[in-house]
């Protein structure tokens, strides 16, 4: 932070000059001056934007409030928990050791984790990073009383995660998962002989100069940080945050926006690995059908109204974060809030505003009328691998609800919105659902995944 009186005005200058030097500069503040404060009602007490584009800071501001009793309002150099964020700082942190000849990306990770069972398969150090390895989410998807403790070394979490099945062949799907990056975490230490921590610290942190990103460390406070809140159910109360020793490599760092952007620099001025391991790192995972994946090494590379994206976001117990960039317009948008809401609205808030710096229309849901979406309701059925799997759509309050039947489809009940009449999407994962009649005249679901089609589902009721 800027101590200075004199260091203060120099900054102050410099955003001056950054902000405002044109009139579409002008334009596009007071626009998401008014698109901001409108939407973070939805999503958190408080936020901060900044946005680049070819390189020059255009807009950097903080909204809302930091604490809601004390009515402290929002600072934009606040630090924030950017939960999965971080996994791209510590696949930066493999793509050093690779560079360096310590490891190599076919490795197999019971070269380092020497009791983690095969499964039957070769697990890669790649499909660790690609998230397709087949690992459950220990976060979501594991529950084994046994190996739960008060608090846990990064070993403890390997034990916890290491013995639950796979759920797919490693290499032939995607499925997000924290335990693929946890357990990258692990692996540092194992080839390093240091804690994931002080690694992370020397030789990317520092190496970045990155002064206000570091990893949590409950023993010590950590000055200019918001309070961080929870939103169920539409209420918004203060949040009981998750320990560090749970997050670790898959979501341990707290940062701000200047750190985040300051980052994002050091990345593409190759000061923290080369050019080749950057685009490896950011061009999506191909699997052995020639098919792409949306994830890369720590990224997702989407796509924004036919523009291409390298993107992040991060969520955990109290504060949530989202980064886009888009390569083919050089413009960078990192967004930070102080609350966790699962309807996915801070994505979508910060997706909007990279298309209002891109001069994008902002896609407003379609309104459908109520009889038709009615007509939708029903349970709907597909078999897969001698496998039934049931999805059922609802209505009430006038718009669609989906849910799986069966647990292990993990999809509980969330609202459908329409990209047009018989065509919706889902705000929690990249999941499209058009419901389109069979020869018989009987509505079917065809929903599509990241890959592209991915079932036909049969109304049965």
């Amino acid at each position: 932070m800027i101590k200075s009186l004199s260091l203060s005005l120099i900054a102050l200058l410099l955003l001056i000059c950054c902000y405002g030097q044109s009139k579409e500069d002008k334009i596009l503040s007071k626009t998401l001056d008014e698109l901001i404060p409108k939407r973070l009602t939805g999503i958190a007490p408080g936020c901060v934007v900044m946005v680049v584009k070819n390189d020059k800071i255009i807009y950097r501001k903080a909204f809302g409030l930091a604490n809601t009793d004390q009515n402290i309002p929002m600072q934009a150099d606040m630090l924030f928990r950017i939960g999965s964020m971080t996994k791209q700082y510590t696949a930066i942190a493999i793509l050093q050791l690779v560079e360096r000849g310590k490891l190599a990306l076919q490795d197999s990770i019971q070269q380092y984790i020497k009791d983690f069972p095969s499964k039957g398969y070769t697990i890669t150090i790649e499909n660790l990073l690609t998230n397709t390895s087949g690992i459950k989410d220990y976060l979501s998807e594991i529950s084994n009383p046994s190996k739960q403790k008060e608090a846990y070394t990064p070993k403890d979490g390997v034990d916890y995660i290491k013995d639950a099945p796979l759920n797919f062949r490693p290499g032939n799907n995607y499925r997000y998962s924290n335990s693929n990056f946890y357990l990258l975490g692990y692996i540092i230490e194992k080839v390093t002989g240091e804690p994931y921590e002080k690694y992370l610290q020397e030789n990317v942190l520092n190496k970045a100069d990155l002064k206000n990103t570091l990893y949590i460390n409950p023993k010590n406070n950590i000055p200019n940080m918001p309070q961080g809140y929870s939103k169920f159910d539409g209420k918004i109360e203060k949040a009981v945050l998750q320990p560090i020793d749970i997050l670790y490599s898959s979501g341990g760092l707290v940062s701000n926006v200047d750190d985040i952007y300051k980052w994002h620099q050091a990345l593409y001025n190759y000061q923290l690995v080369s050019k080749n391991s950057l685009e490896r790192a950011t061009t999506p995972f191909r699997f052995a059908d020639g098919a792409l994946s949306e994830y890369g090494y720590g990224w997702f590379i989407k796509n924004l109204d036919g523009s291409k994206t390298i993107e992040h976001s991060g969520s955990t117990d109290g504060f949530q974060s989202d980064e886009i960039y888009l390569p083919g317009e050089n413009v960078f948008v990192v967004s930070l809030f102080n609350c966790y809401e699962a309807d996915m609205n801070w994505q979508l808030l910060t997706n909007d505003i990279a298309k209002v710096v891109l001069g994008k229309p902002l896609n407003d849901e379609v309104k459908v009328n109520e009889d038709i979406l009615k007509s939708y309701v029903g349970t709907y059925e597909v078999n897969i691998n001698s496998i039934n799997h049931k999805l059922i759509v609802t209505f009430a309050g006038g718009r669609l609800s989906i849910e799986a039947s069966n647990p292990d489809d993990r999809l509980p009940k969330v609202f459908l919105y329409a990209k047009s009449e018989n065509e919706f999407y889902m705000k929690e994962a990249p999941l499209r659902f058009e419901f389109i009649r069979d020869t018989n005249g009987n509505f079917k679901i065809v929903t599509y995944n990241n890959r592209g089609k991915d079932a036909e589902w049969t109304k049965i009721n």
